[in-house]
């Protein structure tokens, strides 16, 4: 899928996200807590930040290989953080 289709794909599906204020499609922000993606020179980037700012790039591909590998880090950290509360989705 592209970035914009895990975006849309996103807003649809509402996932809880724990340790995460939002999840950011296209774009490269240093803002504390972000779990994003963004296409730099023909390759896609997933990253957070860190609580004083800071980017860390955690993988980097294809797009259709990031978009799909950050829907899978957002659904198992909603599945962590539901496990934390005692819940099951």
């Amino acid at each position: 899928m592209t970035i914009e289709e895990l975006k849309n794909r996103l807003d649809n599906e509402k996932h809880l996200i724990d340790a995460y204020q939002e999840v950011v499609c296209g774009k490269k922000i240093d803002a504390p807590y972000i779990l994003g993606i963004y296409k730099e020179d023909g390759m896609s980037y997933i990253y957070h930040t860190k609580e004083h700012g800071g980017v860390v790039i955690i993988d980097q591909g294809s797009e259709e290989e990031m978009t799909e590998a950050l829907y899978r880090r957002v659904v198992r950290n909603e599945k962590r953080y539901l496990r934390k509360l005692g819940m099951k989705k």
